[in-house]
Parts: structure tokens; C-alpha cells; sequence
């Protein structure tokens, strides 16, 4: 039973196919997203037929595109799902590395249990490219063999896919334990702020005790990034209310109206108490 609906495409009357074409000579991601949308919100039997037979065809840029077809089919109505996973998983084992990584996000996007041994085979690929859509495919699964392989990934010597792998790690699952806490803690050595981030976001969900150290270690050069209000907004802790409040003065915020909410959305979870209950003179 059809349960989505959207104007933006309930009128469109280019046919599928045609929209498939285009899809396979777009230049701009963008507008290639745009008409990929178009599939998956219809996602009836010609589309399911066309991301087959792309899938299926001998040029990598058509498979390539048989796995964006076949990754959102019919949008959380998740149309033809088990006939896209198998697809999709058989597109693990293609020869172009593009091939296989579109394959992996699009298993990520179909939560497809049945793929996680065969995504974490190629968790140590040697292409970037794999990994990253490995931790695609993997995040958001609670199943011990996708974690252990995203712990694994969080070390990886590439950027993005260890972004990636500790926000799959900490912020995709509830799953806690002690290798997943070691492997977030270790995420806060990383050079790169958002990585950083994404490690302490996972250890405030946790409730991590060493958690407060760490925060204010991460604001020590007044460098404050959005992710680790975030962190501190999920503490709910005051003894962080008042480095919090320092912000607010030092940082300019006007440039910047969703960072702005977030700080005062975190100071006002962590205000202590005794100041909640202070009563503004009339």
C-alpha cells in the first residue's frame, strides 16, 4: 500500500525511462539526486526494471546508476525489497570500485541485515571509496559483526570514512560497551575537529563520566565546534553552564542563527538548578 505522497512529482509526466538517461548523463550530483528522487518516489514496476537492467548492463556508469535506482525504491515504503537487496549485494562483487560503493549506500539505505557479512569482507578494501560506502551499509545495525568492523573503520587512514565510522558508531546505534566507548575515546585524539565531535556526541549519548574533561579540553583555544554543543546540550550537566554562557560573548553569532539555537538550546540544558528557579522580577 502506497503511504507517500508529494506534489513536487505526483504531476511530473516524463516517463521513467526517460528520467533514467538523464540520470546516467547528469553532471551535477544535484541534479542527478533530483531525478534519482523521481524513481524512488514512484517506485513501482518500470523502476524496478530499470535499476535491474542498468544494474545488469556491461558499463560500470550504468551499474553504477542500477544501484542508486534500486537503493531508495518507493522511499520508507522500502518497494521491492528484497529483490533490490539481492541485486545490491551481488553488486558487491563488481570489478569498479564506483560500482561498489554505490551498491554499499544503497544497502545502507535498505537496512539490509542479510548484507552484513558480505559488506564486512570488504571492510579493509583497498579503495577509500569501498570503505566509505562499507560504513554506509554498516551504520544504523546493531548486529555485533557491523560494530566490531566500524570500530575497525574508525582508524582508518582515510578521513572520511573514519568520520563517518565513529558518527556510524556514535551516534547511529544505542549499543554500548566498552569497545565502542574506547573506540570514541580514541576519536577525541583525532586531528580533525569534526571527527572530534562526533566522538564526544557518542559519549554524551553513553553518559560517559570522563565525558566533561574532555569537553572542556576541546574548548581550550575558544575553537567551539557545533558538534561538541551538542555534547554538552546532552550532558545536562551545569558545571558546564557557565563556559557555555562565555560564548555567547566571545563568539559571533550573528553570521550564524542555527549555531546560535544550538548554544542557547545547551545552556539552557545545562543551567543549574538553584537559576531555573529564580523568578524574574515583574
Amino acid at each position: 500500500m502506497k503511504t507517500r505522497h508529494d506534489e513536487r512529482y505526483e504531476g511530473d509526466p516524463t516517463p521513467s525511462r526517460e528520467v533514467a538517461q538523464r540520470c546516467r548523463e547528469a553532471i551535477d550530483d544535484d541534479d542527478r539526486d533530483v531525478l534519482l528522487a523521481l524513481l524512488h518516489y514512484r517506485g513501482g514496476d518500470e523502476e524496478f526494471r530499470l535499476g535491474r537492467d542498468y544494474s545488469r548492463s556491461d558499463d560500470a556508469g550504468n551499474r553504477a546508476i542500477g544501484a542508486d535506482i534500486l537503493a531508495q525504491l518507493g522511499w520508507s515504503d522500502h518497494t521491492f525489497q528484497d529483490e533490490s537487496v539481492a541485486i545490491l549485494t551481488e553488486l558487491l562483487g563488481d570489478s569498479d570500485p564506483h560500482v561498489i560503493h554505490r551498491a554499499a549506500v544503497g544497502l545502507g539505505h535498505r537496512s539490509a541485515e542479510s548484507a552484513i557479512s558480505a559488506l564486512v569482507s570488504l571492510s579493509m578494501h583497498s579503495d577509500p571509496l569501498v570503505r566509505y560506502g562499507v560504513v554506509f551499509g554498516l551504520s544504523g545495525h546493531q548486529d555485533p559483526r557491523a560494530i566490531e568492523a566500524l570500530i575497525e573503520l574508525t582508524r582508518d587512514a582515510d578521513r572520511d570514512v573514519r568520520s563517518w565510522a565513529v558518527f556510524g558508531l556514535g551516534s547511529q546505534i544505542d549499543t554500548d560497551s566498552p569497545d565502542i566507548r574506547d573506540a570514541l575515546r580514541q576519536a577525541l585524539r583525532d586531528a580533525d575537529h569534526e571527527i572530534r565531535g562526533e566522538g564526544l556526541v557518542g559519549l554524551a549519548r553513553r553518559g560517559d563520566s570522563a565525558l566533561l574533561p574532555e569537553l572542556i579540553n576541546e574548548w581550550r583555544d575558544d575553537e567551539v565546534s557545533i558538534l561538541s554543543i551538542e555534547a554538552a546540550e546532552q550532558t545536562r550537566d551545569p558545571r558546564l553552564y557557565h563556559r557555555l554562557k562565555s560564548f555567547t560573548e566571545i563568539l559571533t553569532l550573528d553570521d550564524d542563527p542555527y549555531f546560535a539555537r544550538r548554544l542557547a538550546d545547551a545552556i539552557e540544558a545545562c543551567k543549574p538548578k538553584a537559576e531555573q528557579d529564580i523568578t524574574p522580577n515583574a
